[in-house]
């Protein structure tokens, strides 16, 4: 009788998924938690109805594979350029100096330079999984706070190539640190810069013809089948070249982002990349080792609090010093400050080669483990308490509260730049008052200059809103100049605020489609305006067109 150990294990698997992450959505505490202890709960530690892992741990590294490509296929290059050098500069700055301090803070504890280097490595990179599900779970994955994280949690991912080396150089070395070692670093980045414009120069001229090939057929199957190939395919190759698979899956979205067939790509993709990531989440719980909980609580507590704190507070800090708003930086700190699915796969291969002591190694596979399960709760309260001061400090701030005082039956503009400036004009033409909310320090600096009743604070914000007397308000016109922020704002409105009228600045037609399902009257589609007022304009013209006879007026002249 052939053996189907793993069939059991599976569905022991899917049993308790469906116990657990229920139960934690019920609670309010996120999926993400629920597989989590879906896999302590089953695994070697906990009731051990699964002995061994490495059999799904392949597999369930997938997951993160297939979130990858996801999220590539959400962007374009230009989408990417538009993150801006700033971005990308905190994101190198903070893998560079959290993995610099963590090291030294091991030194400092007695063990060796290669160990420091190792843990400070591993421990300065965040968890790709857990931030992109807790960002789709609060629909910021798509504004510029979610764009900021991704671009940070790239220049992570990039990292995981050299330190993948460092790790087999110290190995066969057995921990020290030699002269060969910055030339072999220097080698595998020439390969890997070559690897990836290959990568993209092949893409970019076969990608769309086999494609167009494989769409003809009309078979969905075969177009499945495509669509694995790219993304399993592109992540062998960066793995080949010294990359992570993950990075390789992403420049396959990127790549598929640029055809017209992403959506249907995107379809295809999306039960593969829910089930292997929920399994992900359970093998990580699964390596969480309740006697280290035990014999060492206190010292995993300290050393859990010491990174959440720590990390928080230097990329925070970073954030500031590259020109972030201050709370802003504080909240992309807390997001980003647990441990990463790599820290696992780096802290293994370092007990493996004997470059870290495996005592050590088994505390912090189980820090890097609490780190994750307790991010999704700790973002919502913190979200709610930054939220709360980052309101605070706006109002004080602006005096919005103050000012607004009892007034009754105006108009809140939100937004206060060329089409904001007009909308107040207009209002104040009528007798119509008004106020005005920004996060422009310059726009407020200079309304205000004019008499005008500029506030700072932002309107995603409830408590902003409510600040600004928005239930006795005779309607609310968002005239941001971005469509993601108007959504979100919208979104406040309709969701807290449901009887005040809603006027918003539409951008492209699929964006007035989602506030027109939102409640909001009448968004304004800007292309299609403008595209309309310049046809009208040329068709009303007068004169003869250059060229025409003036004798002749056309077909029918």
């Amino acid at each position: 009788m052939p053996d189907t150990h793993y069939i059991r294990d599976v569905l022991i698997l899917l049993a308790s998924a469906l116990v657990c992450v229920p139960l934690f959505e019920r609670l309010r505490m996120g999926p993400v938690l629920g597989y989590l202890a879906a896999g302590f709960v089953v695994g070697p530690t906990g009731f051990q109805l699964i002995s061994g892992i490495e059999g799904t741990r392949a597999l369930a590294e997938l997951g993160v594979v297939f979130l990858l490509f996801t999220i590539g296929l959400e962007l374009t290059f230009e989408r990417l350029k538009s993150i801006g050098l700033r971005v990308y500069g905190l994101g190198l700055a903070q893998v560079t100096v959290t993995a610099t301090l963590i090291g030294l803070v091991v030194v400092a504890s007695g063990y060796d330079t290669a160990t420091g280097i190792t843990v400070g490595g591993a421990l300065a990179l965040s968890s790709t999984a857990i931030v992109l599900q807790v960002l789709a779970d609060r629909n910021q994955h798509k504004t510029r706070f979610g764009r900021v994280a991704l671009a940070v949690l790239l220049l992570q991912d990039l990292a995981v190539s050299p330190l993948l080396v460092l790790l087999a150089v110290l190995g066969r070395d057995h921990g020290a640190i030699t002269a060969s070692l910055w030339s072999e670093l220097g080698i595998a980045a020439v390969k890997a810069a070559v690897a990836i414009a290959v990568i993209l120069a092949l893409g970019r001229v076969m990608l769309r013809p086999l494609l167009r090939v494989v769409a003809v057929t009309r078979s969905p199957e075969l177009f499945a089948a495509m669509t694995l190939l790219v993304a399993l395919g592109t992540s062998w190759l960066t793995e080949q070249a010294g990359l992570s698979m993950a990075f390789g899956a992403f420049l396959a979205g990127l790549l598929l982002a640029e055809t017209e067939y992403r959506h249907q790509v995107a379809a295809d993709i999306e039960p593969f990349r829910g089930t292997l990531l929920g399994l992900f989440f359970m093998t990580v719980g699964m390596m969480v080792d309740l006697r280290i909980v035990v014999s060492d609580g206190g010292l995993v507590v300290a050393l859990l609090a010491a990174l959440l704190v720590g990390k928080t507070l230097v990329l925070a800090g970073l954030g500031v010093l590259f020109g972030f708003q201050g709370w802003r930086a504080l909240r992309l700190g807390s997001l980003l400050s647990q441990g990463g699915e790599f820290a696992f796969v780096l802290l293994g291969m370092a007990m493996a080669s004997h470059v870290i002591p495996g005592p050590l190694g088994q505390v912090l596979f189980v820090v890097v483990a609490a780190s994750m399960a307790v991010t999704p709760p700790m973002v919502a309260f913190g979200g709610r308490l930054l939220g709360f001061l980052e309101s605070r400090e706006a109002l004080e701030a602006a005096r919005l509260g103050h000012d607004a005082g009892e007034m009754s039956g105006h108009v809140i503009i939100i937004g206060f730049g060329e089409v904001g400036r007009i909308i107040a004009r207009m209002l104040k033409a009528y007798g119509l008052s008004y106020l005005v909310i920004d996060l422009s320090p310059r726009r407020i600096i200079e309304g205000r200059g004019r008499g005008e009743p500029v506030f700072y604070g932002d309107a995603g914000l409830a408590t902003v809103l409510h600040a600004a007397a928005v239930e006795r308000a005779r309607s609310v016109v968002v005239a941001t100049g971005k469509p993601s922020m108007t959504l979100r704002i919208a979104q406040t409105l309709r969701g807290n605020f449901p009887h005040v009228p809603v006027f918003a600045r539409g951008g492209d037609e699929q964006s007035v489609i989602d506030l027109y399902k939102m409640g909001v009257i009448d968004p304004v589609p800007e292309t299609t305006e403008v595209g309309l007022r310049l046809s009208g304009a040329i068709l009303d013209q007068g004169g003869d067109p250059p060229g025409l006879p003036a004798n002749n007026k056309g077909p029918a002249g």
